[in-house]
């Protein structure tokens, strides 16, 4: 009974994980929606190829995705050099969910903004699809049909609740597996 009540009192008295959350989830905010920015426009000024997605795009996409992670790594080693110790797998997941759930609100919160900068944007990422799958090889029927679904889909996306739904699953899920990787490779080993 001891040992609960002491383990209960070590994690009470454990310093504030929330700026490191904070830091990581800004920083890793900015870099995916700069990123997203350039994809974005790539995929607006790239030439119509008829294909449903290019090799850039994807490649571009994925990075976005794979940056994104990285933030909950970013919190733990931040929270780890900040206090020195030692970091749980459980802890390090919930400061990677964290993470994952700032680096989305601040996504969003900055698409949002970018709409104001660029109103058109989303409109000019329409054309270009429009562009594209009208230079594919597809009957006339099932083009009109892609070409409907997916504008409506891209409309969709801008707003706050669908981008909210995309992204705080995704990056939360990855930034609690940097978060416990972060946690085994940064937090100091329980003695």
């Amino acid at each position: 009974m001891d040992e609960v009540a002491e383990q209960q009192a070590e994690q009470n008295n454990q310093p504030s994980y929330w700026p490191s959350v904070g830091i990581a989830g800004v920083i890793f905010g900015i870099i995916v929606f700069a990123l997203s920015l350039v994809t974005g426009y790539t995929m607006i000024n790239s030439e119509p190829t008829g294909s449903l997605f290019s090799p850039v795009q994807i490649i571009l996409w994925v990075t976005v995705c794979l940056v994104g992670a990285f933030g909950g790594m970013l919190a733990i080693w931040h929270y780890a050099n900040e206090y020195d110790i030692s970091i749980k797998l459980g802890k390090g997941a919930l400061i990677g969910l964290f993470t994952g759930v700032c680096l989305a609100l601040v996504t969003v919160l900055l698409n949002q903004l970018w709409q104001v900068i660029d109103p058109d944007m989303t409109q000019k990422m329409i054309d270009s699809t429009i562009a594209n799958f009208e230079a594919a090889d597809l009957p006339d029927a099932q083009k009109q049909q892609m070409i409907d679904s997916t504008v409506q889909s891209m409309r969709n996306q801008n707003s706050i609740g669908k981008q909210l739904l995309y992204n705080l699953p995704m990056y939360g899920i990855l930034n609690v597996i940097t978060g416990m990787i972060g946690a085994k490779v940064f937090g100091k080993q329980e003695e």
